[in-house]
């Protein structure tokens, strides 16, 4: 098999952390915060390294990575304020991990438990909750970016000061749903801001054999949305793109689409082998930006860590995953009946018949006995 080049993307972002950790100015965050994003980051660099062990050993099935993408979350759930809604997808972990998310219950996503029995045995207490609001990790393309605009617009008829964060792979900007979440957003001004995750690749085929456009922010332009191009590695410069837009939103002022550019350094999955489709000569090239690297320097350059600091931070990761890891296995097995729990608000016929159908199959009968939803 032919393998796939990227095309190297022209760099006409907005950009405030060089890639050898320098800033031209001030930081855009405070000394606090700046921690919590290297915090951040940290755990989310140990967490992708145990659930990658995890998928090895088998409790875990499929697993996306943030790795090498954890500026866009982080920056982008940095610029967000108590009330406003975020909704991510497989590879924005880091942005609920921001705000206090707790590893274990995504850790026991991940190992297939149903959220109703994750919320019965890893509950979170009234006092604990997330001041971010956090819709369920998506996994169709691009549903996210609809169902966010349709949730911005219900604050903004119900004058709520909510903003709405949703984030979408380059590849699935191609999606009928993207193009559909814009144009209402811009129809409606919706206080939603709409993140392009441009990582180059869509599985196995790179960013220049998805679309003809020149950016994926310049989709925004059919909508009639702002749109702004953002150095994806770089914490600073995607909080202050982020921070712009979510002001604008909250002023009433719409939407905004953001491009932050980037570079998929991992597999897409761990069903895939990007080593079988892709030239992998420009590794080295995104490996000098990697933005964990990047934050590290400045913040050693401006003596808010050192080698005891750092190490200190990694430590407390380990302990703090290793220890989610364990009330994560904790949880029992599911009842396979949990899958129709909280979807609709009354029974329907269909849904007893599929129900009937679950039993059968448990009791190693032939599900498949009855399509009319009678007879059984």
């Amino acid at each position: 098999m032919a393998k796939w080049t990227e095309s190297k993307p022209d760099p006409d972002f907005s950009q405030v952390l060089a890639p050898d950790g320098t800033v031209d100015g001030d930081a855009p965050v405070d000394e606090e915060t700046m921690l919590r994003m290297y915090e951040t980051m940290k755990v989310s660099r140990r967490y992708d390294e145990k659930t990658l062990s995890l998928q090895r050993r088998g409790e875990i099935s499929i697993l996306s990575r943030s790795w090498g993408e954890e500026a866009i979350p982080v920056g982008s759930a940095a610029a967000l304020e108590e009330g406003d809604w975020c909704f991510p997808t497989y590879r924005q972990t880091p942005s609920k991990l921001y705000w206090g998310g707790p590893l274990d219950r995504s850790l026991a996503g991940l190992m297939g438990h149903e959220p109703e029995t994750i919320e019965e045995h890893l509950p979170v207490p009234d006092e604990e909750a997330l001041p971010v609001n956090f819709s369920p990790v998506y996994i169709p393309l691009a549903s996210n970016v609809t169902n966010a605009v349709g949730s911005a617009m219900a604050d903004k008829f119900e004058d709520e000061d909510a903003v709405t964060l949703s984030y979408i792979g380059d590849g699935s900007s191609s999606q009928g749903d993207f193009y559909e979440a814009l144009n209402f957003a811009g129809v409606f001004d919706a206080p939603a801001v709409t993140i392009c995750h441009n990582n180059q690749w869509a599985i196995s085929v790179p960013a220049h054999r998805q679309t003809a456009a020149e950016t994926f922010a310049q989709k925004a332009e059919a909508a009639g949305i702002p749109h702004e191009r953002v150095d994806g590695n770089d914490v600073f410069a995607v909080y202050e793109a982020t921070k712009r837009a979510v002001d604008r939103a909250r002023a009433g002022e719409g939407p905004t689409l953001l491009e932050c550019v980037t570079y998929r350094v991992d597999d897409h999955n761990t069903a895939d082998d990007a080593g079988a489709y892709r030239d992998e000569s420009q590794q080295a090239f995104w490996a000098e930006r990697d933005p964990v690297d990047r934050l590290e320097a400045y913040l050693r350059s401006a003596d808010l860590i050192d080698d005891a600091a750092i190490e200190a931070i990694e430590e407390d990761a380990d302990e703090r995953v290793e220890a989610a890891v364990d009330r994560a296995r904790e949880v029992p097995a599911d009842d396979p009946a949990r899958i129709f729990d909280n979807h609709l608000q009354s029974e329907s016929w269909n849904e007893r018949h599929q129900r009937e159908e679950l039993r059968a199959e448990q009791r190693g009968e032939n599900p498949f006995t009855d399509f009319t939803g009678e007879g059984l």
